[in-house]
């Protein structure tokens, strides 16, 4: 059983049919109100809706920050690899070779294993 709402009493027993059929209404919007949580509580499929929206949120905002941290990663590796004018420095070079020679040796690898 609920309890009266302290802030609503119930009207006393000299009360107008005003303020009765005021309360009345009240008293409905909020049985209404109750009746719309409790269903919401036991609407698994809205639930399981509404956990998915959260996690696809959750995953688009972690994708933006792993978007905003490569991209920050890559523009460090790129001014570490090029000079002012935008030109491969020796670590650049030496970088560009090794990155092609890695290339090369997959390519070779593949190639030898379809052989066999």
């Amino acid at each position: 059983m609920t309890m009266p709402d302290p802030q609503h009493p119930e009207p006393d027993g000299d009360a107008s049919p005003e303020q009765i059929e005021a309360d009345i209404a009240r008293t409905r919007e909020e049985l209404g109100e109750t009746v719309e949580q409790l269903t919401s509580a036991f609407d698994v499929k809205a639930q399981a809706k509404q956990q998915v929206g959260q996690a696809t949120e959750r995953a688009r905002r972690q994708l933006d920050d792993v978007k905003d941290r490569a991209a920050q990663q890559f523009s460090a590796a790129r001014d570490a690899v090029t000079d002012d004018d935008g030109q491969l420095n020796r670590n650049g070079w030496i970088a560009a070779s090794v990155a092609g020679a890695g290339v090369a040796l997959g390519i070779y690898l593949i190639i030898h294993a379809a052989r066999r």
